[in-house]
Formats: structure tokens, sequence, C-alpha cells
């Protein structure tokens, strides 16, 4: 599958937020939960970005972030400075349409997002970052055949529930 990123839009987002349900326990991920997030115009083209395929669907959605040395998230304002966020880890989040999820597309999914984000914000760092909850081994199997390792554990919030996370990093 080729992918291609836009800047996300009203469209893409509402979309995402009001019909994107996943199953069972990974219900944590819907995006109606994360509506701020995706609904924030601020970051539509910044850090926030609708994956088409090649037929132009909405298949999937990239969220892009910037870590500094003390755990704290990087403005989208701040994000055209290149010498500030190069100082920052890069950080990526990302959802695959749930019914393409389990058929195969994660791998390749990951690693496209993973270049899309260092290509289109000039990231010249060394690691790229993610975190995902503990019960998700189907998404670290994934991660980990991109490329990513778990470097540390820690407890997290997912849609207002406290999880044990790992946190992954990929080598550039």
């Amino acid at each position: 599958m080729k992918y291609t990123f836009v800047p996300m839009n009203q469209e893409y987002a509402s979309t995402i937020v009001d019909t994107w349900k996943y199953e069972k326990e990974y219900s944590i991920y819907d995006y109606s939960n994360e509506a701020d997030h995706m609904l924030d115009k601020e970051g539509w083209g910044n850090g926030i970005f609708a994956v088409l395929n090649q037929e132009g669907d909405l298949i999937g959605e990239l969220s892009i972030e910037f870590i500094d040395l003390q755990g704290q998230f990087t403005k989208y304002p701040n994000f055209a400075d290149e010498v500030l966020t190069n100082k920052c880890e890069l950080w990526i989040g990302f959802g695959l349409r749930p019914d393409l999820v389990g058929q195969g597309h994660g791998t390749k999914f990951v690693m496209a997002c993973v270049e899309y984000a260092v290509q289109n914000r000039r990231y010249h760092g060394e690691y790229v970052r993610l975190g995902v909850a503990m019960f998700n081994q189907r998404a670290i199997k994934t991660y980990e055949k991109a490329g990513f390792q778990k470097f540390e554990q820690a407890v997290g919030e997912i849609s207002g529930k406290t999880f044990e996370c790992a946190y992954m990093r990929k080598r550039l």
C-alpha cells in the first residue's frame, strides 16, 4: 500500500473522532477519547496529519511531537525552529483505520510514518520515540518489526485509565 500524508482537516478529523471505534480492550484507542487533540486546528499540518491510500481514502493518522530533555512537549508554534526541535527527541503517534488493523499493514505503515515525520520536520536527531500500553502486544510486535526497542516502562494514562506502558525508540 502506498501512503500519502496530508494536513489534517475538519472532514478527516471528524470522521476519525466520530467513526473510528476499536474492539474490546483496544477501545481505549478510540479517537472520541482524543477529540481535543485530533480537532486542534493549530496542529493540522504542523503535527497532525491524515494518511491516505493510493485511492485517496482516509486510512490512518499521524501525530508528531517533540519531547525535550526534561520530558516536556514542545508547542506547535515552535516546530518551525529546527535548532530547538533537533535538541529534542521526535515523538510519534499514529493510528490505522480500525477495519485495517490485523491485516498485515502495520509494519509498513509505521515505517512510512517514521520516514514522513523525519523528513517533514527535517529532524536530525538520533532517535524517534513512541509509547504503547503493555497489554497491546500486537502493536509492540509491529513496532519491533519496524525497528523500535523498549527502553523504559512506566505507568501512563490513556483515555483516563491507568496502564503499564512501554516507551520505545528507533535509532535513525
